[in-house]
């Protein structure tokens, strides 16, 4: 369980300071990955607990949507975040991923 208290634990330093894919970006944050995916899971519970609204693109389900990510970035990793200005993260550290997010003003 997440709680609201994020001063402390896992996501602490995470939080915004304010408390055919190659065709266009999407308009929507996009995250590719699966459940097995630690690091899936574990960017999905950053973007949580910032309350981050995302489309999840379940690779497991959706197995044919896997090119999409593998265009984007030349790599089979995930988990692949796709932002609306066209920018990519591939496997990001909660740092990067909370720096990236604080850019984009989400």
């Amino acid at each position: 369980m997440i709680s609201d208290d994020f001063a402390t634990g896992p996501f602490r330093g995470i939080l915004a300071p304010d408390g055919d894919p190659a065709a266009a970006p999407p308009q929507q944050l996009t995250v590719y990955g699966a459940a097995w995916c630690r690091d899936c899971r574990r960017s999905k519970a950053v973007l949580d607990v910032r309350r981050v609204e995302y489309v999840y693109v379940d690779l497991v389900a959706q197995p044919d949507r896997a090119c999409e990510a593998e265009a984007l970035t030349g790599r089979k990793t995930i988990p692949v975040l796709v932002f609306p200005d066209g920018e990519h993260l591939v496997e990001p550290t909660n740092a990067e991923l909370a720096a990236k997010l604080d850019r984009a003003g989400l």
